[in-house]
């Protein structure tokens, strides 16, 4: 049985959308059309799963600072769970 999460979606041109998703690398690639690299967002224990393939330099703190589609999960210790109400309002303001 596949576990669901909700997650927010960022896709360029576009403002955040809540989404559920399966918790799965796969359903992740597929997402971002890409491999998966993974970064802090401002918000503790919230992560950008984004494509690989576009190098950060340092923790993205606007927008602009990621190329492409990314996503925003919630992380409890080294799982990928879904996003809290907090966590997808402040997040979905920074990263509009």
């Amino acid at each position: 049985m596949v576990k669901w999460i909700t997650v927010l979606v960022v896709e360029p041109g576009k403002a955040p959308e809540v989404r559920e998703l399966p918790n799965n690398i796969k359903a992740f690639e597929l997402t971002i059309r890409g491999y998966i690299e993974m970064v802090e967002t401002i918000r503790p224990n919230c992560m950008i799963i984004y494509d690989g393939n576009y190098t950060l330099a340092q923790r993205p703190i606007r927008r602009a600072d990621i190329e492409g589609t990314f996503i925003i999960i919630r992380v409890d210790y080294t799982e990928p769970v879904s996003l809290s109400e907090a966590d997808i309002d402040s997040l979905s303001e920074v990263y509009k």
